[in-house]
């Protein structure tokens, strides 16, 4: 399965990139953030969300989708 990340913001800067195509296969949303982690140790110490095929997710919920969204803390009123 091919997995299509897209990093916004402050998680842009802190990986590098602002998109890549993982061909891992993960079981869950937090397999695939402690995978991220190990990957990208700037990511260990940042609050972000992670929505898959535009949902934001929890990290017990399976990963099914192919379009991954990494997204900062949300700020506004």
């Amino acid at each position: 399965m091919e997995i299509r990340l897209r990093y916004f913001g402050q998680l842009q800067e802190a990986t590098g990139k602002s998109e890549e195509v993982l061909k891992e296969a993960f079981d869950t949303i937090g397999s695939l953030r402690n995978f991220l982690i190990q990957r990208y140790p700037q990511l260990k110490n940042r609050n972000f969300k992670i929505a898959q095929d535009n949902k934001i997710d929890m990290d017990s919920s399976p990963l099914n989708g192919s379009l991954i969204d990494l997204l900062p803390p949300f700020s506004g009123g």
